[in-house]
């Protein structure tokens, strides 16, 4: 049976606009501003979420990868969501851009351009810089994790799934052992070739793309499977910076906020449980001032959260977890 994705339809209670963050050539980089219905003038509670997908496809409003619990607490919790596009993997530097383009997201969410491009578009409403919450799943959980880092007196809490705190991890070096999972549980049949993908690859990295939708994910899955995701896509000039690991980052002494959530599945086979479970050591080692709570959903793969309603019976409580810590600062 194919996969159910989920469809617009989930934005239908907010009013959505979209505003260029910067501009890379002449490709402007945009961040999509949600704003809930009817939402009294005021300052508001912040959400800002980072999307997934391997760093290689999807954007700010790609529906199938946007996760209803984020939704759910901006409406009920009458905030004011914020979701940044990032430039696409491959592209020329690799990962140093996306994390070039975090830091001038959150330069201008800091800015008085934000604000007056706010109140141009939804007059009265301005956000709490104090109660600010940072969301993303997966390859969002990266970028989550590295603004965390960056900036941890700034956020009130983190809220996060599956993060890819570690793309050392031996997969995305050689892909799956032979006792592993495929990546995605994929048919290694249905993959494109590896010649394939490394042709893809040198077709694409030099043109600059912030939104792209399921047609890249094949090729993704592949570079994981054939252990060239790492050289290839994600530090394809072999910076070997720190900085572009959380993990390392923590190691050698990042800080983060007080308070963070972690939902993880158990058979999760692209972003493997055992890279966040030291990724929750560290901090209980390193930071002891930071609460970090890591709900584990036994059986459930990459995503779960994204196709099944049922998730939070592996996680009861840890949505009023993320309010007290967001919003009780």
């Amino acid at each position: 049976m194919a996969v159910q994705w989920q469809d617009d339809s989930i934005f239908e209670h907010f009013t959505i606009f979209e505003e260029t963050f910067k501009t890379v050539g002449s490709h402007s980089i945009m961040a999509a501003v949600f704003i809930p219905k009817g939402l009294a003038p005021g300052v508001h509670p912040a959400i800002f979420h980072f999307h997934g997908g391997f760093l290689v496809n999807a954007h700010s409003l790609f529906a199938p990868f946007f996760p209803i619990w984020v939704l759910k607490l901006a409406l009920e919790n009458k905030a004011i969501l914020v979701s940044p596009d990032y430039r696409l993997l491959p592209s020329e530097n690799g990962v140093a851009d996306v994390l070039e383009d975090l830091e001038d997201f959150w330069q201008w969410s800091r800015s008085d351009s934000f604000a007056k491009m706010l109140q141009i578009h939804s007059s009265g409403h301005s956000l709490d810089n104090t109660r600010l919450l940072l969301t993303g799943s997966s390859a969002g959980g990266y970028a989550v994790m590295q603004v965390a880092m960056t900036h941890p007196d700034d956020i009130a809490a983190v809220a996060t799934s599956y993060p890819f705190v570690n793309p050392k991890d031996p997969i995305m070096f050689s892909g799956p052992r032979d006792d592993e999972p495929t990546i995605m549980c994929v048919a290694r049949e249905e993959m494109p070739s590896r010649t394939s993908v490394l042709e893809w690859i040198e077709e694409t990295k030099y043109t600059v793309a912030t939104k792209a939708g399921f047609e890249r994910t094949p090729f993704a899955v592949a570079a994981a499977q054939y252990g060239i995701y790492y050289s290839k896509i994600f530090d394809p000039c072999g910076l070997n910076r720190l900085e572009f690991i959380p993990t390392e980052r923590l190691r050698a002494g990042a800080r983060l906020p007080k308070k963070i959530w972690i939902l993880h599945g158990s058979a999760d086979s692209v972003v493997h449980l055992r890279t966040t479970q030291e990724f929750v050591d560290l901090i209980e080692e390193k930071l002891p001032d930071t609460t970090v709570r890591l709900d584990i959903a036994s059986g459930e793969d990459h995503a779960f959260d994204h196709l099944k309603t049922s998730w939070e019976l592996h996680a009861i409580g840890a949505l009023d977890f993320v309010k007290q810590s967001w919003l009780e600062t």
